[in-house]
């Protein structure tokens, strides 16, 4: 391992990241940003010794809420994106609605494959926080309002390595448990997702992550399957049991 290599340390990473956004701020890319809360280090466990906490607007390269333009059926304009096409870290796009917009909304609220879309305010605390992965098929799609976009630094985070750890009950935890005593519409803000605090492997760690959970991921769908295959075999056979009892 070399300590300097973002595929081999997270903290070279993190550098890395760092020295990026600062170039965007350069070329008037990106606001500068204000500095973000320290990390209490004390509550977290201990993570392996190339990996780093850090805080998910540290990594993030920009975050913005979606259009609040009304939408229709009229296939008229841009496709958006709403929270019914959010389920289970994919995007669907049967239900469709579009809307109309001008040349410098179309720059700000194009998709682009490997965002990250969250439920930023919903009824339900489970709904909040939820993200889905922009796919290359989604590209130049806006988004709603109820909806924020997490842009990354490209080929220095893992899209669905991030999907997974903001899935993980460690980040749920920190998005449910302030929103639970609220009544109404519950909602996390800006502040409160680049806040986030995050677990950051080097970059091979979260392809190696990624490739194991998927491979895990496939077993279980297979298992599911054969219980689903099983359970009409023995309902089958009941109903065989059945009609020769009686016949």
């Amino acid at each position: 391992m070399q300590k300097g290599n973002p595929d081999t340390y997270a903290a070279a990473l993190l550098a890395k990241i760092k020295a990026e956004k600062q170039q965007l701020i350069a070329d008037g890319k990106l606001k500068q940003e204000k500095p973000l809360p320290d990390i209490d280090f004390l509550s977290l466990y201990e993570l392996p010794h190339n990996w780093q906490w850090t805080k998910l607007g540290a990594i993030v390269e920009s975050l913005r809420y979606g259009t609040s333009q009304k939408c229709s059926y009229s296939k008229n304009g841009f496709p958006v994106l709403r929270i019914p096409n959010l389920k289970n870290g994919v995007i669907y796009k049967s239900d469709l609605k579009y809307t109309l917009m001008s040349d410098l909304e179309i720059e700000g609220y194009s998709l682009q494959n490997g965002d990250i879309l969250m439920i930023r305010s919903n009824g339900s605390k489970s709904l909040v926080g939820r993200t889905s992965i922009v796919s290359s098929d989604c590209e130049g799609y806006a988004y709603a309002g109820y909806l924020v976009r997490l842009r990354f630094i490209e080929n220095l985070l893992i899209s669905r390595f991030l999907y997974l750890v903001l899935e993980s009950k460690f980040v749920r935890d920190q998005i449910e448990i302030p929103v639970r005593t609220t009544t109404g519409v519950k909602n996390i803000n800006s502040t409160e997702i680049l806040n986030l605090i995050i677990p950051l492997p080097p970059l091979a760690e979260q392809q190696a992550i990624v490739e194991k959970v998927d491979y895990l991921m496939k077993i279980v769908d297979q298992l599911e399957e054969q219980i689903k295959h099983r359970k009409k075999l023995a309902e089958d056979l009941m109903q065989t049991v059945l009609r020769e009892a009686f016949e």
